[in-house]
């Protein structure tokens, strides 16, 4: 008894844990600098200043930030890394970075 309660309880940890990769494995990360900040701090427009390294192509990306844990809050002209995922053809962003205001020393 003991057995199949501790294989279920695995089995049940082993399916959580999969579907958790699977969205990680779906998000990505972009970095540009910011040309606007729109819809009252809800949308993000990144420049494509890094095009080898972005997975989006174009000369600009535009991600909704609504929902995403902000850092410093960007500003226009500061370099900007997003951490994002795409859900029914939109950018959706967890993570807004400034890399300009960022301070590495501090720790």
């Amino acid at each position: 008894m003991k057995k199949i309660l501790l294989l279920g309880i695995l089995l049940a940890a082993l399916a959580l844990s999969t579907g958790c990769l699977n969205k990680a494995e779906e998000s990505h990360v972009y970095q540009g600098d910011c040309l606007a900040v729109q819809d009252g701090g809800k949308t993000l427009v990144l420049a494509n200043s890094q095009p080898k390294l972005n997975p989006l192509k174009g000369d600009k990306a535009v991600f909704d930030i609504s929902k995403a844990k902000v850092g410093l809050a960007p500003e226009v002209g500061n370099i900007i890394r997003v951490a994002f995922f795409v859900e029914k053809g939109k950018n959706v962003a967890i993570k807004v970075m400034n890399v300009s205001k960022q301070d590495l020393r501090k720790k």
